[in-house]
């Protein structure tokens, strides 16, 4: 594979910097103590992980309202996350071990205490008064429009501002003003941080948020049908005017013409949309290069659906684009809360590591995390996102976070649930995360090769994976009791199981003349023979 599409073959790793590990004894994870656990992530060896590259949360100098999303300055770190040399020793590090580093681009919005919004809204005529976007008040004095916070306690989407009496568009929090992308001054700044990081040697961006960059012109109001809509909102006939306009995907072919200028730097686009048929005109030609997968996220436990998701984004996209396929986030639910218990995020893990596309671990889900219920008085998040924010279980103790108070609690499973206990039982998902990646760097099936769906059904899900001189058989059982999965004739008469969710069954051959037979809650990897049976 060229270097350049490096990314096509990859496992992803999102690093939350505040919940990773900390170095000093403050309670907030830091770039140092990222640098200290990469061995974790990739040493070479099936010892680690095994990942590819590194997504990093921002980490630059913010007023904390939106944990990091409200910038103040784009081109420095913040001090709770270290230093600038800090960032470097961290990039040295990693390129060290061949792990490549993207860090989150934000370009919807600044923080209020960004100085090119305190100057904008010093007086109506500084000249940053049009990188963001004002308007002046209805007849009534209510705000320019109907456009909403894609946050349900902040209400509108408007703030008034008293000092230059307008108001001004924040798409989430009233510490988050917009950009005006119309602006060509914004847009050349920003190529300016751009080309600072891609300077400083970064493999790429996950794009935060793209699809609201650009907003409509005259502020038009939504029409009535989807005014209540504070997130994307599919609809047969009716667009939103605040976000997916045309004229986003000027921007993100400039974004990829920098890129490009640079060779072997990726565009990782956060688009949350679910319709697909909107999706894939974000990645995979002149954009960025992959997209999240929305949808993957939104389905219920059932073969069924996850099939038809996967299927119809393929059936979307263009010939040879990827989509990336996480199963949590920093805005997502964890896999084990979410789907209900470790056995299920075994199988969720085989899923993602076996589906067409690129995926990518949220920390802490290779040993099972789950959501974490702040305290009263220890809330962060507006959004209620802080229980999939915990700091990571590295040992049964918590000190292998960090020395001090963490800023958010630990899980009440830490003494079960952490790397130092799973890293020494091979039956752990931690063990398994460990065996399914380091399989898949091994397997040009999984890497490059074609996908074939074979079965479905509300209990089971079953797909082909294919390159030349490979054929691996994937089946997963959704069910808590057994499961027999038909089967088509021409995969021939049997084959050796290469993975298993259930320890145990991995190296044993199984005959395939009639259906397979899965355990509760098993994915199993199925390395197909050969015409001579080998």
């Amino acid at each position: 594979m060229p270097d350049q599409e490096w990314w096509r073959e990859a496992v992803l790793y999102e690093v939350y910097v505040r919940s990773f590990a900390d170095s000093d004894g403050d309670g907030v994870g830091d770039l140092r103590g990222i640098t200290a656990r990469l061995d974790h992530l990739n040493d070479g060896t099936p010892a680690s992980l095994g990942v590819d590259a590194i997504w990093l949360s921002p980490f630059y100098p913010s007023p904390q309202h939106d944990v990091g999303y409200d910038i103040s300055d784009h081109i420095a770190v913040d001090r709770a996350y270290g230093t600038l040399a800090d960032f470097d020793e961290l990039l040295a590090a990693a390129h060290d071990r061949g792990i490549r580093i993207l860090v989150d681009l934000v370009m919807n919005h600044t923080s209020i205490e960004h100085p090119w919004f305190v100057d904008a809204r010093s007086r109506r005529d500084h000249p940053k008064r049009s990188w963001y976007i004002w308007a002046d008040p209805r007849p009534d004095g209510a705000p320019p429009n109907n456009w909403l916070s894609s946050f349900e306690e902040c209400g509108s989407a408007w703030s008034w501002d008293e000092g230059t009496e307008q108001f001004y568009l924040h798409s989430f929090m009233p510490e988050q003003p917009d950009l005006n992308w119309r602006n060509p001054e914004v847009r050349e700044e920003m190529r300016r941080i751009w080309r600072f990081w891609l300077d400083r040697g970064v493999d790429g961006f996950r794009v935060d948020a793209v699809h609201r960059i650009m907003k409509d012109i005259d502020l038009l109001d939504n029409p009535a049908e989807i005014a209540q809509a504070r997130r994307h909102l599919s609809h047969p006939a009716l667009r939103q005017r605040n976000l997916d306009l045309p004229e986003v995907h000027d921007v993100l072919r400039e974004l990829r013409a920098v890129l490009d200028g640079y060779g072997g730097r990726v565009a990782l686009g956060e688009v949350p949309m679910s319709d697909d048929r909107r999706l894939v005109d974000y990645f995979g030609g002149d954009g960025m290069h992959t997209a999240f997968h929305l949808a993957l996220w939104e389905q219920p436990w059932n073969g069924t659906a996850f099939r038809e998701v996967v299927d119809g984004l393929a059936a979307l996209m263009r010939p040879g684009a990827l989509p990336t396929h996480a199963l949590s986030t920093h805005d997502i639910p964890r896999t084990a809360y979410r789907f209900g218990g470790p056995r299920r995020a075994r199988v969720a893990a085989l899923l993602q590591m076996t589906l067409r596309g690129v995926p990518c671990v949220y920390y802490g889900e290779e040993i099972g995390m789950t959501n974490v219920p702040p305290p009263p008085g220890r809330v962060h998040d507006v959004d209620g996102r802080d229980p999939v924010r915990s700091p990571m279980q590295w040992d049964a103790t918590g000190a292998g976070f960090s020395s001090g108070t963490p800023w958010l609690p630990a899980g009440p499973d830490l003494a079960e649930v952490n790397v130092a206990d799973q890293a020494a039982d091979p039956r752990s998902l931690l063990g398994l995360y460990r065996r399914l990646i380091w399989f898949r760097k091994r397997s040009a099936a999984l890497r490059r090769g074609t996908y074939r769906p074979l079965t479905a059904g509300d209990d089971h899900f079953g797909y082909l994976r294919e390159a030349p001189g490979e054929r691996l058989l994937v089946a997963l059982n959704f069910s808590s009791g057994a499961a027999w999965v038909d089967l088509p004739d021409d995969l021939g008469c049997g084959g050796r199981v290469e993975l298993s969710t259930r320890p145990g069954r991995e190296g044993r051959d199984v005959d395939l003349r009639g259906p397979l037979l899965l355990a509760p809650d098993e994915g199993v990897v199925v390395r197909l023979h050969d015409e001579e049976g080998s």
